[in-house]
C-alpha cells in the first residue's frame, strides 16, 4: 500500500520558514517479501485448519526444534510473531495432554496484561479451552489461588517469580505438569537485572525439576550480537537460535534529520559557534521542538504515526507543540488531526481507549515512551519518529517496526538530541543500517549477587553436590558455602544438604536492579508510595544524594532526606516542580589492581581483571533542563566515599608512544590545570579524552548504559609507576561483566571514539557534550585534548609488525620519576 507522503513529498510539503535543510540523509530500504510454511507441516491437522493462515518459516523452524525436544531463541524483527511460536506450542501440547502447565515470564506488569489478552483470543480462534492467568502483585488472593490450581498458562514477571518460588508447595501440581518456560524480551535482560534473572531462573527449574515437570525453554529477544550465549546464561541450557527472519516487510522511507540552529542554519543539534559560559554551544532548536513539530506534520498529511519520547513529562510536552505547530501550519482541507499521549503513567482505562482508538484508526497520531515499543497491535500506524537514539540499535529497529505491519510501505525518521550516541549515529547512519547488533552482557561471576541466590535456593530446598553445575561448580558452591555457615546464614553441607538458618524470606532482600543485600529502599515524603526498585549504594550515592533530583517515570522529585542509619537504608523523595537536573562530580583513585587477563594491542598491553577503586561523588551540579547551562556548582553531596572490589580492563601505554605524543603537543597548555606540570597537559588530555571517549560510544558495541562504567587516565598506573594509561570499570561491586567485553571488543571501540572525536562539528581540541565531555567528570573536562588523543590511539591500532619492530627496537631507560597526575 503507497503512503500518503514519501521522504521526498515530506521536504516538498514541510513549511518553508520551518525547513533549513534538516534532512542529513534520506534513505529507501526495500520491501521484503513473507516466506511461508504450510501450517500443517508442523501443527496438528485440527489446529492448522482451525488457524486458518500459513506460518512464517522461522515461527514453523521454532516449532519444529521444540518438537524435537530443543530450546529455542528466537530472534527476529517487530512485529515477526514471536508470541504465536509458544503460543502455537502451548496448544500443541494441550492437544495431547489437557493437564498441560506453562510459565510465562514478561519484564513488566503492562506486557504481561498485554500478551494474556494475545493468547487468550489466539485459544479462542483454535477452539481450546486452555486456561491463562496472570499472577502478579496485582492479582487478588482469591484469583491466585484459582490461577494455581487450574491454569495452563500463567504469566508473571521476574520480580514475581522470585518471591513465589519460596511458596512453591503451593504450585506443587503446577510444577510437576510444568513443560515450558517462556522468558520474553530476553533482550531487555542485561547488567545487574540479568544477573538476577539468570539465578532467579536456575532456582525455578531446580525447583521445577525437584516437583517432576521437564520444561523445555522459549527464549524471545530483538535482534542482538549474541542470541544464542544470552539465551544460554538467562536460561542455564542449550538453545537452539531461530533468527533467519521470515516475516514480510514493506519499503521503508528513513530520513536521518537533524534540526537547525536557532538562526536557521542547517547542523542545530550539532555544535556551532554560539557558546554559553561552559565555553560550548547551546544554541539550536531542540529535538524535543523539532520532532513533536516533525511528527505533527506527518500526522496531518495522512501518515498516522507514533512519537517515540524519552519520559512520560515528554509525551504531554509534546502533544502541546505539535498543537501549536498545527494551529500554524496545518492546511485547512486536512480537517481536525487527532493526537494523543500513551504512557505508564495513564490510568489503565485511559491507557485502553487510547489503544481501542488506535486499533480502530480513529487516531492520527500517539506520542509514547517505550509502552508501546513493544506488546499491543498498535494497527494503521505508517510512521514512526524517533526523538533521540533509545541506546542501542535494536530499540531503534523495534521503535521503527512499529510502523507498517505486513508489507505496508512506511516513513520514519531519527531527530537527533544533543547527546553523544544521538550525535554519532547522526554522522554515521551506517552505523544502524549495516553494522552487528550490539551484543548483550550478562556475567554471572559477581560473588555479591551469587551468594544472596544461593541463600534463596537454600530455603527454598536443601542444597547438595547435584546443584553444583547449575550453580557455578562444585568449588563455586563450596566456597558460598563455607562463607554463609561462617556469617550464620546457612548450616549443613552439600554432602547431606545445605538449608537456610533464620525464619525470614531471603528472597525479599533480592532487588532486582541492585548487586547485593546492600540496598536503599526509595519512599515518598508523607502518605503517599512510589513504585520504585531498590537501588544499590553506589547508585544511591551517585543519583540519590539529598538535593539531588530524580526523574521517574515522567515526574521530578527532589531527595529531601538520605538515611544510611538504619537497618535498611533509604531515600526519600519529593514531588518537584524545578526547571533544573543534578549531576554529581566524580573523582576515583584506583590500587590493588591483579591481572586476570593480558593481550598486545599494537604495541600497547592490555589488561583485564579486578581492582580496588574508590569513587568520591562529593559535589554535584544544577543545570538547566532545556539546555544544560550551569546554574550551581560545587555543591556538596555529603555522602562518603565509595570503595569497591570490581572488574576493569586497562590499557598500558608504551614509554615511546608517550614520549612521543608528549613531544609532539608540549606546546598545548590548559590555564586551568595549575596542579599538573604544563609540558603534560597535551598528553594527559589526550589519555583523559580516550577514557572519557570509549565510555561514551560503548553502548554502540555493548548494550550498556554508560552510567553503569567509569574510568581513570594517569601516568602512573597502580602496579606499574613507569606506566601510564587509562581505565574502564565496571560501577558495581563485583563487576557486571563489561568491563571484559571492552576487553574483548577493544580495537573496535578505540576506532569508534577515534571517529567520535574526529567527526564532530563542534571543532574543538577540548571536545564540546556531543563528544568528549562528561558532566560527571571529577575534573571539571580539564584537560581533554583531542590531537594527542588520535594520535595515542593511532598508535594502539597501527600495523602489528610495526609495532612488534618498535619493541624490538626500544632499549632505552626510561625515567620513573614522574609526579604522580590521575584523571576520571
Amino acid at each position: 500500500m503507497n503512503l500518503a507522503l514519501t521522504g521526498a513529498e515530506l521536504v516538498d510539503s514541510y513549511p518553508a520558514d520551518r525547513y533549513s535543510e534538516q534532512v542529513r540523509e534520506r534513505i529507501t530500504l526495500p520491501a521484503r517479501s513473507a516466506r511461508h510454511v504450510p501450517a500443517g507441516d508442523v501443527l496438528p491437522a485440527e489446529l492448522a485448519s482451525a488457524l486458518g493462515v500459513d506460518l512464517w518459516s522461522h515461527q514453523a523452524e521454532a516449532l519444529r526444534a521444540l518438537e524435537a525436544g530443543e530450546n529455542v531463541c528466537v530472534s527476529t524483527s517487530t512485529s515477526s510473531g514471536k508470541s504465536y511460536v509458544y503460543g502455537l506450542e502451548i496448544a500443541r501440547r494441550y492437544l495431547e495432554d489437557p493437564s498441560v502447565r506453562a510459565l510465562l515470564v514478561y519484564p513488566t506488569k503492562a506486557l504481561s496484561r498485554d500478551q494474556e489478552g494475545e493468547l487468550n483470543e489466539l485459544f479462542r480462534t483454535l477452539g481450546l479451552d486452555v486456561s491463562v492467568g496472570v499472577y502478579d502483585g496485582d492479582t487478588d488472593a482469591e484469583e491466585k489461588s484459582r490461577i494455581r490450581e487450574d491454569a495452563n498458562v500463567v504469566i508473571t514477571n521476574v520480580a514475581g517469580l522470585n518471591q513465589y518460588l519460596e511458596g512453591h508447595h503451593r504450585w506443587a501440581e503446577f510444577h510437576a505438569d510444568c513443560s515450558l518456560v517462556v522468558v520474553d524480551e530476553a533482550h531487555s535482560w542485561t547488567g545487574i537485572a540479568g544477573m538476577h534473572a539468570a539465578w532467579i531462573l536456575r532456582r525455578a527449574r531446580r525447583v521445577i525439576d525437584w516437583y517432576g515437570g521437564d520444561p523445555r525453554f522459549v527464549l524471545t529477544s530483538a535482534t542482538i550480537g549474541n542470541p544464542g550465549e544470552h539465551a544460554r546464561t538467562l536460561a542455564g541450557e542449550s538453545v537452539t537460535v531461530i533468527d533467519d527472519d521470515g516475516s514480510p516487510r514493506g519499503r521503508r522511507h528513513l530520513l536521518f534529520w537533524d534540526p537547525p540552529s536557532d538562526d536557521g542554519r542547517p547542523g542545530g543539534s550539532a555544535v556551532g559557534d554560539e557558546r554559553d559560559g561552559d565555553g560550548w554551544a547551546s544554541s539550536g532548536r531542540p529535538a524535543t521542538v523539532e520532532a513533536p513539530e516533525l511528527w505533527a506534520h506527518l500526522c496531518s498529511r495522512g501518515v498516522p504515526s507514533l512519537l517515540f519520547c524519552d519520559s512520560r513529562k515528554g509525551t504531554e510536552l509534546a502533544i502541546d507543540r505539535a498543537t501549536e505547530f498545527l494551529d500554524r501550519y496545518s492546511p485547512a482541507e486536512s480537517g481536525e488531526t487527532s493526537l494523543a499521549s500513551y504512557n505508564a503513567g495513564h490510568g489503565k482505562r485511559s491507557r485502553r481507549e487510547t489503544e481501542r482508538r488506535l486499533e480502530a484508526g480513529t487516531l492520527d497520531g500517539v506520542a509514547t515512551t517505550s509502552a508501546l515499543e513493544v506488546g499491543i497491535d498498535v494497527g494503521r500506524i505508517d510512521g514512526t519518529v524517533l526523538q533521540g537514539y533509545p541506546g542501542s540499535r535494536a530499540s531503534f529497529w523495534q521503535r521503527l517496526g512499529r510502523s507498517g505491519r505486513g508489507e505496508r510501505e512506511t516513513i520514519s525518521a531519527f531527530v537527533p538530541r544533543h547527546a553523544t550516541l544521538d550525535q554519532y549515529v547522526l554522522r554515521h547512519p551506517e552505523y544502524v543500517l549495516e553494522g552487528d547488533p550490539e551484543r548483550a552482557v550478562v556475567d554471572l561471576e559477581n560473588n555479591p549477587v551469587y551468594l544472596q541466590h544461593v541463600v534463596c535456593a537454600a530455603q527454598e530446598l536443601p542444597l547438595t553436590r547435584d546443584d553444583a553445575e547449575q550453580f557455578g561448580g562444585t568449588n563455586r558452591l563450596e566456597r558460598a558455602v563455607e562463607y554463609g555457615r561462617r556469617i550464620g546464614d546457612l548450616e549443613g553441607g552439600l554432602s547431606g544438604g545445605v538449608t537456610y538458618t533464620h525464619r525470614d524470606r531471603p528472597q525479599n532482600e533480592v532487588s532486582i536492579y541492585a548487586e547485593g543485600r546492600d540496598t536503599f529502599d526509595v519512599r515518598l515524603a508523607g502518605e503517599e508510595r512510589i513504585d520504585h526498585e531498590p537501588i544499590g549504594r553506589a547508585r544511591a550515592y551517585r543519583d540519590y544524594h539529598e538535593g539531588a533530583t530524580v526523574l521517574h517515570r515522567g515526574d521530578r522529585y527532589e531527595v529531601c532526606d538520605f538515611r544510611e542509619d538504619r537497618p535498611q537504608p533509604y531515600v526519600e523523595l519529593e514531588a518537584a516542580d524545578v526547571d533544573y537536573y543534578t549531576q554529581s562530580q566524580r573523582r576515583v583513585s584506583i590500587y590493588d589492581t591483579e591481572v586476570r587477563d593480558s593481550r598486545r594491542v599494537g604495541s600497547f598491553r592490555l589488561n583485564w581483571g579486578y581492582g580496588t577503586v574508590t569513587v568520591r561523588y562529593d559535589s554535584y551540579t544544577k543545570r538547566a533542563v532545556d539546555t544544560g547551562e550551569t546554574l550551581e556548582a560545587g555543591l556538596e553531596t555529603g555522602v562518603p566515599p565509595l570503595e569497591m572490589r570490581t572488574q576493569l580492563c586497562w590499557a598500558e601505554v608504551p614509554p615511546a608512544v608517550e614520549r612521543a605524543v608528549t613531544n609532539a603537543h608540549s606546546e598545548y597548555v590548559n590555564d586551568d590545570c595549575t596542579e599538573l606540570p604544563p609540558r603534560l597537559h597535551g598528553y594527559l588530555g589526550g589519555i583523559h579524552a580516550i577514557e572519557h571517549a570509549m565510555i561514551a560510544v560503548s553502548p554502540l558495541e555493548l548494550t550498556v548504559d554508560p552510567a553503569d562504567l567509569g574510568g581513570l587516565a594517569t601516568n602512573r598506573l597502580p602496579d606499574r609507576p613507569d606506566r601510564s594509561g587509562w581505565f574502564v570499570y565496571d560501577g558495581v561491586d563485583g563487576g557486571l561483566g563489561f568491563s571484559r567485553r571492552i576487553y574483548e571488543e577493544f580495537e573496535a571501540l578505540a576506532r569508534r571514539a577515534r571517529a567520535l572525536m574526529t567527526d564532530c562539528s563542534c571543532g574543538r581540541d577540548e571536545g564540546c557534550p556531543a563528544c568528549l565531555m562528561d558532566a560527571r567528570c571529577g575534573n571539571d573536562n580539564r584537560p581533554l585534548y583531542s590531537p594527542a588523543a588520535t594520535d595515542v590511539i593511532d598508535a594502539l591500532l597501527e600495523d602489528p609488525e610495526q609495532a612488534a619492530e618498535k619493541r624490538r627496537a626500544e632499549g632505552e631507560p626510561v625515567d620513573e620519576r614522574r609526579p604522580p597526575a590521575s584523571i576520571s
